[in-house]
């Protein structure tokens, strides 16, 4: 993948530029986490969580779904979003994706109650001591035996919307899972409400 390794290097190159976030970001576009309507579909669910209960998003990538949370959760509802940036579609070293994500996500942590945790999902599962999540968005790794630890995680801290992403042909341990536990009560696109 020629197209993957010439960006890499430009991300390398531009790292230390001012406004290489912006320029990252119009680069990364092409790989776009979520579409337009999934998009407003989450920020719909992200409405309904009431302000005294968290978010929690697992995969983060670039933050993409991570802004749409923050953008149309209530003021002071955290959002913890959990990435180990161990895979990434460009094949970037781990320690640039997360550098690249931590600058996206910057205004995010800073001034509207965002958490970025660097961490690997299991992790973070074993850590976790908060109340029952008002929302958990699933899209980390998608193969079935981790969809279905996710979901079973989801479950038992009692969140109130379970909701993922690639509920699809594609990805079929996605699909396996979520039909073992229950199936989507609603699909929109790729993205499944439990």
């Amino acid at each position: 993948m020629a197209s993957d390794r010439v960006l890499n290097k430009l991300v390398r190159a531009f790292h230390y530029v001012p406004g290489y976030h912006l320029l990252v970001r119009r680069m990364l576009s092409h790989a776009s986490e979520i579409s337009l309507t999934e998009a407003r579909f989450l920020g719909g669910l992200a409405q309904q969580v009431p302000a005294d209960r968290c978010i929690v998003e697992i995969g983060t990538l670039f933050g993409e779904s991570t802004r749409v949370l923050a953008m149309f959760k209530a003021s002071g509802t955290p959002l913890i979003t959990v990435d180990s940036f161990r895979w990434n579609p460009h094949g970037l070293r781990r320690k640039d994706h997360a550098r690249i994500t931590h600058g996206l996500l910057a205004e995010a942590t800073t001034s509207h109650d965002v958490e970025l945790r660097e961490m690997d999902k299991a992790a973070f599962y074993a850590s976790y001591q908060g109340g029952p999540p008002g929302l958990v968005f699933l899209d980390a790794n998608h193969s079935y035996e981790s969809t279905k630890a996710d979901i079973s995680w989801a479950q038992s801290v009692q969140a109130g919307i379970i909701c993922g992403h690639d509920y699809s042909a594609r990805f079929p341990g996605v699909t396996k899972a979520v039909d073992e536990c229950g199936g989507a009560k609603q699909v929109v696109d790729t993205l499944f409400v439990l």
